[in-house]
């Protein structure tokens, strides 16, 4: 058993069997040379096109040639029916068309149900789909007394995703699927039948992946973050509103508890926590007359209409902003630098500016917009960085919730002392929370380091593999 499906075991043939598979396997080989002579124009084109492609589809399911191929065929009659269905209005042509589309999808969900993982089915299936959405439109246009029922082909394909996620419940040519049809249309209810699908089987990593997918989609867009900025204020920057944030932590949890052992709850989990991460500069790195380096408490991109600088309070101007990792190198016109001011903005927050901000895991958009004010002397330069009030408030109810899912682990890995999964998990939160300490008091950080190194040690201890080993690289180099 492997996911809940059985494996099938190898099957013993005899030598019958093996000449009659032998026999058929030649008789495909030879109905594809046909077939390609007739893709190619070298033989004359049989009668029925339609039932042609039909029979070499059902022979041969996985060749893409063959769809392409009766794909043609179908444009065509869909073209030449859909004309004649513009122009004449006839019920009889109306019928032909909603024949013609209701047969082919029969035929790929006959197939389907034979090769539930064929890309070329898939594909098809949603060539399909487009196809009918473009018929939709015809017959509303043309359709004043109402005397044609439209095809919604959506709703129909909505239910057969659902069946066959009943039958194997991480076919991922499924998820992607019905991925595809939430993207084109609304009528799937995702967060609903993800969290049912999750709570009928807590190991169902297929689910968490989606429903991350459909978060992202559907809360995270520049659109409604400043709606959310609206009522939430500085936490409506957060790719999820807080409040359901936190419902969402709970459900994880639960499915952490009940499947301790499962990888793929701890995976949604820390994506979950790590989603939520603002990002802000910790440390001015290197200043010249000519260029600044700031350090971010992680790894950012598209950040380059973020900054302000004045010299002596004059404007400077901004040649240039590159951006290698954590660090953000800003190239200014060359001057003598007296008291250097930077000033670093969230575009969106301060401006409802639809301009992306993001992360290195291109969902948060919580940049710290913050002052930081240089003064120089003989030994060098000195420098505070000044974080606006306001946001103060947001960062320290992130690390709040960091803390509480840390604890969490924490109380898992008393249930299950020799379960490498928590372990991993929670140095993977010190990292979140290191990440966020420095926004805060970048002197504490030395106490998240050597918890974390702790839990190394014991993690060792349980299963010394590459993965306790990166994971001890990476604290001991603080």
């Amino acid at each position: 058993m492997m996911h809940g499906q059985s494996k099938l075991k190898a099957e013993t043939l005899s030598e019958e069997e093996i000449k009659l598979r032998a026999e058929k396997g030649q008789q495909i080989l030879d109905s594809l040379d046909y077939f390609f002579k007739v893709r190619k124009n070298q033989v004359n084109q049989p009668e029925d096109q339609l039932a042609f492609s039909e029979l070499m589809a059902k022979l041969c399911p996985e060749i893409s040639t063959i769809y392409n191929y009766r794909r043609e065929v179908l444009q065509t009659k869909f073209d030449h029916l859909g004309g004649l269905l513009s122009e004449s209005k006839s019920i009889d042509v109306y019928k032909q068309l909603l024949k013609l589309i209701q047969s082919e999808f029969m035929l790929i969900t006959i197939l389907l149900k034979q090769h539930p993982k064929s890309y070329t089915l898939w594909t098809h299936r949603q060539w399909m789909v487009l196809r009918s959405q473009e018929i939709d439109q015809l017959i509303s246009s043309i359709n004043q007394d109402n005397q044609f029922k439209l095809i919604e082909a959506i709703k129909q394909e909505y239910e057969l995703c659902s069946k066959m996620l009943d039958r194997d419940e991480r076919n991922f040519h499924v998820w992607n699927y019905r991925n595809w049809l939430s993207s084109i249309s609304a009528f799937g209810k995702e967060d609903e039948f993800t969290k049912k699908k999750i709570e009928q089987n807590f190991s169902n990593f297929s689910a968490y992946h989606f429903r991350s997918k459909y978060f992202m989609k559907n809360y995270n867009q520049s659109e409604n973050i400043i709606e959310r900025i609206k009522t939430e204020q500085i936490l409506g920057l957060l790719p999820l509103p807080f409040n359901r944030l936190k419902d969402e932590t709970e459900l994880i949890q639960q499915a952490i508890y009940i499947q301790p052992k499962e990888h793929g709850v701890y995976l949604y989990h820390r994506w979950l926590v790590g989603v939520v991460q603002p990002f802000g500069v910790t440390k001015v790195e290197k200043v010249q007359n000519n260029s600044v380096t700031l350090q971010f408490n992680r790894a950012v991109t598209n950040v380059e209409n973020s900054f302000e600088l004045f010299n002596n309070d004059n404007a400077l101007k901004i040649i240039n902003i590159r951006v290698e990792g954590i660090n953000v190198i800003i190239n200014f016109e060359e001057q003598q630098i007296n008291n250097l001011k930077i000033r670093i903005h969230n575009q969106i927050y301060q401006n409802g500016s639809l301009e992306t901000m993001l992360s290195e895991d291109e969902f948060s958009k919580f940049l710290i917009p913050s002052e930081i004010n240089l003064t120089f002397d003989n030994e060098g330069f000195k420098y505070n960085n000044i974080i606006q009030q306001e946001f103060q408030g947001a960062i320290y109810e992130i690390n709040k919730y960091l803390d509480e899912n840390i604890e969490f682990i924490k109380q898992v890995i008393e249930e299950e002392k020799e379960n490498r999964f928590p372990y991993i998990q929670i140095l993977y939160l010190f990292q979140f929370k290191l990440r966020t300490q420095k926004l805060i008091d970048a002197s504490k950080s030395s106490d998240i380091v050597k918890e974390a190194l702790q839990h190394c040690d014991k993690l060792k201890k349980i299963q010394n593999d590459h993965q306790a080993q990166f994971l001890f690289e990476f604290w001991s180099q603080f």
